[in-house]
């Protein structure tokens, strides 16, 4: 239990499980199987049924994080990059919100912003380089991930169709914040957005990074073309197919 309740700020170097490991494999075995039997019991449920299932997952995912901040303040280990500004982080609010009103324009951050992010997280962890599989951040950091995942994943299962207009407005809004987070982040020492570095492990920013240096940050709207491309072309090619 020595390593448990250490950060990657205060544990010592070298007990990093690494990406791709054993418990890696765990964790993304554990968020496909929710996904198939969670989304199969979410789409044939009724409306009551589909509220509280949204509850449950919006409320595990709120309680995740203030159980991070609850064990770094207790154990004097909080850090001004335990804010929930990372982009994840804010996903945690957009969840609630969601939960509480059902609004589209959520749904549509839920789905364009949230899902790609976490999953993103998920499969290039870059907690893993430096905190041990069994480490209570390291838990917490594949739990929330895959929580913000399967919430995304259930609304899809609901019936969500995505709306490139509603993107179209929530781009310029993200950008604005990116730009925030980049001054945020020299006066706090942060890398929230990771707009002032490309973060740890072997995630496509920091990959990026080391090869070309802060101009990684102008592969990031190309990056996200990628993951949208799919995500509105395909389903509206299916949509157009069964009209």
């Amino acid at each position: 239990m020595g390593n448990f309740w250490k950060t990657k700020f205060t544990i010592e170097p070298g007990f990093g499980s690494g990406s791709y490991s054993v418990g890696h494999f765990i964790w993304l075995f554990i968020l496909f199987a929710l996904i198939f039997l969670l989304g199969r019991s979410y789409r044939s449920a009724d409306e009551k049924g589909r509220n509280l299932m949204r509850w449950i997952v919006a409320s595990l995912i709120l309680l995740d994080e203030i159980a991070k901040d609850v064990m770094t303040l207790i154990t004097g280990q909080w850090e001004w990059t335990f804010l929930p500004l990372h982009l994840c982080s804010l996903s945690v609010f957009i969840v609630l919100f969601h939960a509480l009103t059902g609004n589209k324009i959520l749904e549509e951050y839920l789905y364009a912003i949230t899902l790609p992010t976490a999953a993103m997280a998920m499969v290039f962890p870059d907690w893993t380089s430096q905190l041990p599989a069994w480490n209570f951040i390291s838990i917490h950091s594949y739990s929330i991930h895959l929580l913000l995942v399967l919430y995304s994943i259930l609304i899809i299962y609901g019936g969500f169709k995505p709306d490139w207009r509603k993107l179209v407005c929530l781009v310029p809004i993200l950008t604005v914040i990116a730009v925030i987070m980049h001054f945020v982040n020299r006066i706090l020492g942060t890398n929230f957005f990771f707009v002032n570095g490309g973060g740890d492990g072997a995630n496509p920013l920091s990959v990026l990074e080391n090869v070309i240096g802060w101009w990684y940050l102008l592969a990031i709207p190309f990056i996200a073309a990628i993951c949208w491309l799919p995500m509105y072309l395909l389903p509206g090619r299916e949509k157009r197919k069964n009209s």
